[in-house]
């Protein structure tokens, strides 16, 4: 899981502390960087920043179109190979994974060695 002896760094995007369970699982099953931002229009500028190997956003970012976020980073030409992963409360939302292209869209109640064996999964590849 460690890249020439650092960690993997996972950038989190959590509108109103939904995400905070998440991390704590996160952290839990994994030795990682783990950054959380509030503000959906910060997550850019953090992102270079910090170049996370993982992006987790959450569904819900009220102002912001979940959808939005992840197609502005996949047409950004430094961050397009960043894998994404978004949570979300809402069954429905799984058939349109697609169109967000996002690498990986989870259901709440997550099953969090299911997250946990596609978190190592996509920052491997």
């Amino acid at each position: 899981m460690k890249k020439a002896g650092n960690k993997k760094t996972i950038l989190v995007l959590d509108k109103n502390s939904r995400m905070l369970s998440v991390i704590d699982d996160i952290m839990y099953y994994g030795d990682f960087d783990v950054h959380l931002t509030y503000d959906p229009n910060a997550i850019y500028d953090k992102a270079k920043v910090i170049n996370p190997d993982l992006i987790i956003l959450d569904y819900l970012l009220l102002d912001t179109d979940c959808e939005l976020v992840c197609r502005d980073f996949k047409d950004d030409d430094l961050l397009r190979n960043v894998p994404i992963i978004i949570v979300t409360a809402f069954k429905t939302k799984r058939s349109q994974a697609d169109s967000y292209k996002c690498d990986a869209l989870f259901v709440k109640p997550l099953d969090m060695e299911v997250l946990a064996s596609r978190i190592e999964y996509l920052m491997a590849s």
